[in-house]
């Protein structure tokens, strides 16, 4: 039987894999939907759109979605002039996310992973055990004008499961171009074939600037 801490940290790595993949992706797939390259040189719109049902407080949006079985995308709630998808594959079963923007530690416990200050952190909450399938759409990514093109961003993971906290090993990468402002895209390409074997929480931070020796 596994134990908590290799959970834990098994589910670090979905978390990582969830909102960055490999630098060489960043600007290259992007979903016409809400990043057409062809719209990349025209004037940025103001701020990505908000998700679908996303609860917008003063200091964090969220959002309550759920994993379908035969997979699709999830909306990053918008908050902050930052917002976007994550492309996921199938799972098995279907169970309930939530997910929670903000650009502050905004109750004064979420973690300080990297050095500085975070200027976006994600947290991810899943419901229940899951395990993901291998198709995995293209494209998804977190846009934003704070995020620029071409510039290096350092993601820092810490997920909790079974009462143990585990961070990640962070990594950098390169931001590439979208319709409202930069973007770290190529989300969710390294789900496939992962397993959440327990409800699970976890949170992402975006910093700016080199702090990890390993590329994403």
């Amino acid at each position: 039987m596994s134990s908590p801490l290799l959970k834990c940290r098994a589910f670090a790595a979905l978390l990582i894999a969830a909102l960055l993949s490999a630098c060489g992706h960043a600007g290259s797939v992007l979903p016409p939907s809400n990043f057409s390259p062809s719209q990349v040189e025209r004037p940025l719109k103001a701020v990505p759109p908000d998700c679908p049902g996303e609860k917008l407080k003063k200091k964090f949006g969220s959002v309550n979605e759920t994993l379908s079985t035969s997979g699709g995308s999830l909306c990053i709630p918008a908050f902050g002039g930052f917002g976007g998808t994550i492309e996921y594959p199938s799972v098995n079963p279907s169970v309930g996310i939530k997910l929670t923007s903000s650009t502050t530690n905004y109750n004064g416990a979420l973690p300080s992973l990297g050095k500085g200050k975070p200027i976006f952190y994600v947290q991810l909450s899943i419901a229940g055990a899951t395990t993901f399938g291998t198709n995995v759409p293209a494209g998804g990514g977190l846009a934003g004008k704070e995020l620029v093109p071409a510039q290096t961003y350092t993601a820092f993971a810490q997920a909790s499961a079974d009462g143990i906290s585990e961070p990640l090993t962070p990594c950098y990468l390169t931001a590439g171009k979208s319709k409202y402002g930069g973007v770290i895209s190529g989300i969710g390409t390294l789900l496939k074939g992962l397993n959440v074997p327990v409800p699970a929480q976890g949170i992402v931070e975006i910093y700016s600037g080199k702090q990890a020796k390993s590329k994403c």
